[in-house]
């Protein structure tokens, strides 16, 4: 009889649920909101899953499900874990699905897993949120960073967004010493004229860490055009991601030649400067180690993880 997993990526921005078999044949994959508790309300969260589950079983019509993962962005502490839990419990109870093993992780745990298979390995992820992952491949998980927009998250596209946002008010006042082109992109992208109107739409009922993380998509073409804020803003965000890179390779040390560092996130596939200022920093300290750029869909990573639980 063909197993069946469940593969869930549920990060700040969006949600993606992806059915296989155990060859990896895809039978349904849709891809939703977000469902970080954190950020959108543990209702919202239930909502989305329970449809993502029902969809998949409408078009499928498969029941048994051996493995469903279940990689969650915002199980942070042990708390989190059992309020993400509870909340999986209720959503797979509104499914007519039959899981006979649930797992519930950290999404950057997942991928951890699912990209390195066991072996010694990290990862560093820096999307709408970032944090760093890496195992020794005895077991041993560690991490570093990943406590959220109001505490961390540094390097990522919502730190990115917060600062250009906070260096365009700053413009405005005067406080710095040259213009920046952030102000006019961001009034083009937004389609707003005015601080008072920037002001009005970052205290919006409707303000999402999401919103904040889209400004970061400007970076590359104020770069581009040799603004010294964006400049400085990308190498403070290499920065930030290098030591907390750093940080979760001290904790697993010693550190092997062959030791791979994957990197995955729009921050680090769509901003040139961060990358290779962010790989300098981190060569400093490892000098040995490689760096590996993922080109796959972070879903078929959490799949991945799911499938060798099969085994």
């Amino acid at each position: 009889m063909n197993q069946y997993i469940l593969a869930i990526d549920g990060g700040a921005t969006k949600t993606t649920l992806s059915l296989r078999d155990a060859s990896g044949k895809v039978y349904f994959e849709k891809t939703s909101t977000s469902t970080n508790y954190q950020a959108i309300g543990a209702e919202k969260v239930e909502k989305v899953l329970t449809n993502l589950l029902n969809e998949a079983y409408k078009a499928t019509g498969i029941l048994d499900i051996a493995v469903a993962t279940f990689a969650i962005a915002g199980v942070d502490t042990q708390n989190g874990l059992a309020i993400v839990q509870q909340i999986i419990h209720r959503s797979c109870g509104n499914s007519p699905f039959s899981i006979r093993r649930t797992i519930v992780e950290n999404d950057v745990q997942s991928t951890l897993i699912g990209l390195t298979g066991g072996k010694a390995g990290a990862l560093l992820i820096s999307g709408t949120g970032s944090a760093a992952y890496a195992t020794d491949g005895q077991g041993r998980i560690e991490r570093s960073g990943g406590w959220g927009h109001r505490v961390g998250d540094e390097g990522s596209g919502y730190w990115i967004g917060r600062e250009i946002l906070n260096t365009i008010f700053r413009s405005e006042d005067g406080r710095l010493e040259k213009p920046t082109v952030l102000t006019d992109l961001v009034y083009d992208m937004l389609q707003i004229d005015n601080i008072e109107q920037l002001n009005d739409w970052i205290y919006q009922p409707d303000y999402t860490n999401a919103q904040v993380a889209n400004i970061s998509k400007i970076l590359t073409k104020a770069i581009s055009l040799g603004d010294e804020q964006a400049i400085q803003i990308a190498c403070n965000a290499a920065k930030e991601l290098s030591i907390m890179t750093n940080a979760v390779l001290r904790k697993i040390e010693p550190i092997g030649e062959d030791f791979i560092v994957y990197l995955n996130g729009g921050i680090l596939k769509h901003n040139p400067i961060i990358l290779n200022v962010f790989k300098d920093y981190v060569k400093k300290i490892y000098p040995y180690i490689s760096f590996h750029l993922c080109t796959q869909n972070p879903i078929d990573y959490i799949a991945n993880r799911a499938l060798s639980s099969l085994k």
